[in-house]
């Protein structure tokens, strides 16, 4: 008789804790229906942010190849121009 009032015991005692274990998997259910559309929306807004600092990114490296291609152009062209500067000022003349 004991043993069987054990394993009633045991059957009670397990029954409670599944109970305990469905009542916070509700909870955590419940949260989760509430953080899920927060998620999407996070999401989205993290997509689009991303989405124009790529653009703003792509924009700022033509900009960065248009500056590079004048410092080559100014870089070939510096000589002359130094040149130039020079017999004007060793002939006394002004600029045109």
């Amino acid at each position: 008789m004991v043993a069987f009032m054990n394993v009633e015991a045991e059957i009670l005692d397990l029954k409670r804790r599944v109970g305990d274990l469905e009542g916070a998997l509700s909870v955590l259910t419940g949260q989760l229906r509430v953080v899920h559309p927060e998620i999407v929306a996070l999401k989205e807004a993290t997509g689009q942010h991303l989405e124009r600092m790529a653009g703003a990114v792509t924009q700022f490296d033509q900009r960065l190849k248009g500056v590079e291609l004048q410092v080559w152009s100014l870089r070939d062209d510096l000589p002359e121009i130094v040149r130039d500067a020079v017999d004007r000022g060793l002939k006394g003349g002004t600029a045109s």
